[in-house]
């Protein structure tokens, strides 16, 4: 071989093995880069990035829980997206032939998109799975007409962040409360709504788990079943009082309450006839329909629900006698 074909051969080889040493070390570095600083919009809702992390065991004391069950929930088939928010989205599914909802952590949500920006996927995944958690734990106490019910849970979860928590519910599946639907109400419809949310704010303020704050208490949190309005969202509901120091802790969005003995009593009472007013008070007391003996008792209902200054107890009682 001449001296000119062997310069040339070096050279080529030569040339292979800095492209190919090349081509390792970005590949490396991707590989570095996908493990270590997964992004949220390369997860998709189904692997639920299972590939980077194992996912928690199932705690012992829940295995005989009746509403537990994983095997279940982990074979079913979603037929249809139905609503999604901040940290859940929600599907349809069949159950033995019935129509249920299936919920599970939005891996694409507000909560953990925001949460990415500065923590890691996995830290921001396991707290929004611990909000669906707190979910399952006050569905299985509030079993009431008012709230929807569980049908099954998967809740597999651990004390630390080296696991990836999983949470899945299974409710029952009602019909979306939009605002059109609340204006094409006739007045029998209109005043089961009304009784409906004078009864969950009368069961917040008696529940067994404590006073209930609806924090979060929004028009498209509740869903309609066979025409009873029920509430879908309960992981930010707040459990017991607020706590205080001075009378100022309890002054919030226009209430005012007594810090006593630490508390702000009857803080949650106000809130949730506030709140459930502002969202539903311009749909359900409308006038049109109304018969004309019902009209001076719903709007004197609609006076002590916007003035706030009425017990729960004293609004249902009235919410009942239209």
């Amino acid at each position: 071989m001449s001296a000119s074909r062997q310069w040339r051969y070096r050279m080529f080889l030569g040339l292979m093995i800095v492209y190919m040493a090349t081509a390792c070390i970005v590949a490396c570095a991707l590989l570095w880069t996908t493990v270590t600083q997964y992004k949220v919009e390369n997860i998709s809702d189904t692997t639920e990035n299972q590939f980077l992390v194992p996912i928690c065991g199932i705690k012992k004391d829940l295995y005989s829980d009746p509403h537990m069950n994983c095997d279940l929930l982990d074979h079913l088939s979603y037929e249809k997206f139905v609503a999604n928010g901040w940290t859940k989205i929600v599907y349809s599914a069949k159950l033995n032939n019935q129509p249920i909802a299936i919920k599970t952590v939005n891996l694409k949500g507000k909560d953990i998109t925001d949460c990415a920006k500065t923590k890691s996927i996995l830290l921001c995944h396991n707290r929004a799975a611990e909000k669906l958690v707190k979910e399952i734990n006050l569905l299985k106490e509030l079993k009431h007409e008012t709230i929807i019910q569980m049908k099954h849970y998967c809740a597999k979860t651990s004390e630390d962040n080296l696991c990836m928590k999983y949470a899945v519910i299974a409710t029952e599946l009602g019909d979306p409360l939009t605002n059109l639907k609340l204006l094409q109400m006739t007045w029998d419809q209109r005043r089961k709504i009304i009784q409906d949310l004078a009864n969950l704010v009368n069961y917040a303020q008696h529940s067994p788990v404590g006073v209930l704050g609806l924090a979060d208490l929004r028009r498209p949190q509740f869903v309609l079943i066979n025409g009873n309005m029920k509430l879908t969202d309960l992981d930010d509901i707040i459990v017991g009082e607020p706590r205080c120091v001075t009378n100022a802790d309890c002054s919030n969005l226009n209430i005012t309450i007594q810090c006593i003995s630490s508390h702000c009593g009857g803080y949650n009472s106000k809130l949730n006839i506030q709140k459930s007013f502002q969202e539903f008070g311009s749909y359900i007391f409308l006038m049109e329909g109304v018969p004309r003996e019902k009209k001076v008792d719903l709007d004197r209902l609609r006076q002590l629900w916007k003035g706030n200054n009425v017990t729960t107890e004293q609004l249902l009682a009235d919410a009942l006698l239209l």
